[in-house]
């Protein structure tokens, strides 16, 4: 697998244009990813997935006796340089383009794409797909976290809580979902008591957290990813407010915890599909063989995967899928038919159907995740939807 930054990639993409083609090359697959930046925690995850899916798919034979290889293009978290690398991954005519991991960078990417009719696979649950468009996601949606957020808040008789967000793409999202879920008839009993949000260059969030604190929440929604949860997690720790957390799935990264270490809240929880924890004996049912399979890639290279590396897995598994399904020589049109219809699809973020109600997104099931600091680990703490468990 190949990782490039902005310069060389643009002049491989040059040479390779004017460069003989033999059968015998492997079928290049095209993402743009953050391997540097505020989102390279989970940007790097995601290349780790595309590393081992690569190698266990290159085992088997490849496809239609193929290799494939994924073609790594460095967004470096930037929405701009996401543009400039995916027109000039475009002068290459590829069916589809996996990319970014970012709201932000993905919603760039879009309307380029859109423009040629390339696919788009985003990897940022965030990512709203625009109805009959090109672009797909797989992953919980925001109204989907924010609906399970506030069934299991009700459940443990937690009813005001504070919104702590950046000032960024995510952060709106993040806040517009949430506002809309508490609209909602069955969660009349929950009330935003205060809503603030923070500059990408602030260092202290001092003032936010002591209003937060005057407000009397119960629990806090921050929605932020890499660098600027820990600045919410350091400003918690600091000001001594222990309250529960919930907060992006993209930041259930293990090398980031670790890293944030103390400044962790007690009760720190995520949204997201029914992950495998690294540990606990996966339950029975139609995603087992799935999990089991994903850990054991993971675990032969010594690795632990976390949420970054299932939505790199489930997004390259599909691509790949589409791929013998169709053939390598398939267009956009009919990779685009394939995935429309794919229904009953084991991922490791759930049961993929796209052909929901909530067009290009894959996943809808919700589930609560808790972090185990005692076990390094997390634990799925609801049932679909939010639901607590028994």
């Amino acid at each position: 697998m190949r990782a490039l930054r902005l310069p060389s990639l643009l002049a491989a993409l040059l040479l390779a244009a004017n460069a003989p083609v033999t059968a015998v090359e492997p079928y290049d697959i095209y993402a743009v990813l953050p391997l540097v930046g505020a989102n390279a925690f989970v940007g790097n995850e995601q290349r780790q997935s595309f590393e081992i899916l690569q190698a266990d798919v290159n085992r088997g034979g490849g496809v239609h006796g193929r290799a494939i290889r994924f073609v790594i293009a460095d967004s470096q978290s930037n929405p701009q340089i996401a543009v400039q690398l995916t027109g000039g991954i475009l002068a290459q005519h590829p069916p589809l383009i996996i990319g970014d991991s970012g709201l932000s960078t993905c919603a760039a990417m879009a309307p380029l794409l859109a423009a040629t009719g390339t696919l788009q696979f985003c990897l940022s649950p965030g990512f709203r797909p625009p109805p009959g468009g090109t672009s797909y996601s797989i992953g919980t949606s925001p109204p989907k976290q924010a609906d399970a957020i506030m069934r299991y808040a009700r459940s443990r008789g937690w009813t005001r809580f504070a919104m702590l967000n950046q000032n960024d793409a995510t952060g709106d999202s993040s806040q517009r979902s949430m506002l809309a879920a508490i609209a909602e008839p069955e969660n009349s009993s929950l009330h935003v008591v205060d809503t603030e949000r923070f500059s990408p260059g602030d260092i202290s969030i001092a003032a936010q957290l002591s209003r937060i604190r005057a407000a009397d929440a119960q629990f806090i929604v921050s929605y932020n990813s890499g660098a600027p949860f820990g600045i919410v997690t350091r400003g918690l720790h600091d000001a001594g407010l222990d309250l529960p957390v919930f907060t992006s799935p993209g930041n259930l990264s293990y090398v980031e915890l670790k890293q944030y270490g103390d400044t962790l809240p007690r009760q720190l929880f995520f949204v997201s599909g029914p992950l495998p924890p690294d540990g606990p004996e996966i339950e029975n049912g139609p995603l087992k063989a799935t999990d089991l399979a994903f850990l054991d890639a993971f675990r032969r290279q010594g690795l632990r995967p976390d949420w970054g590396n299932a939505t790199g897995w489930d997004t390259g598994s599909i691509v790949i899928a589409a791929l013998r399904a169709r053939g390598l020589d398939a267009g956009p049109a009919e990779l685009k038919s394939y995935i429309n219809g794919l229904h009953d699809f084991p991922a490791i973020q759930g049961m993929a159907d796209f052909r929901s109600g909530e067009y290009g997104v894959g996943v809808s099931d919700a589930r609560i995740l808790e972090w185990d600091k005692a076990r390094d680990t997390w634990q799925i703490a609801s049932g679909p939807g939010g639901t607590p468990k028994k």
